[in-house]
């Protein structure tokens, strides 16, 4: 999940013309959020865990507490300022690292962030990764016949 700027906050550029992140205020990315929804659905359905992974400066933890407040069973932060800049193949390899020991029959993703709009971070995950991802509200076979 990730945390992205709220949509009406003001876009402020520094010198480099990189965005300037400081002094505004943050919420879930949209499809993520549709991603935890969808998830939660499924546990409903079927049991088992949600768990939840977001990548980021201190005040990313608020959307683990949101998750964990709507229903996710346990939230990874992977705590590192370099999160806010860097590229969607980086940040993939990263979430792939940190969570290589679990065992998940199914992850769902947001389509793409609500700030950069890349659409990149899960397609980059899935190649390090041989489980099976959903993609915001894109279907996918799976092994187990019982999700879905």
């Amino acid at each position: 999940m990730k945390q992205v700027p709220q949509k009406d906050a003001p876009l402020k550029l520094n010198e480099n013309g990189a965005w300037i992140r400081e002094d505004v205020s943050y919420e879930v990315n949209e499809p993520d959020a549709y991603a935890l929804e969808e998830a939660l659905r499924q546990k409903e359905k079927h049991t088992g865990e949600v768990v939840v992974i977001t990548g980021g400066p201190a005040r990313a933890q608020q959307v683990l507490r949101e998750a964990l407040a709507k229903g996710a069973d346990r939230a990874i932060h992977l705590e590192d300022n370099a999160f806010v800049g860097l590229d969607a193949f980086n940040t993939a390899k990263a979430f792939a690292a940190a969570i290589k020991d679990e065992k998940f029959d199914l992850v769902f993703t947001g389509l793409q962030s609500d700030d950069y709009g890349y659409a990149q971070t899960a397609l980059y995950w899935r190649s390090f990764w041989d489980g099976l991802t959903r993609q915001s509200s894109c279907r996918s076979k799976k092994r187990n016949p019982g999700f879905g």
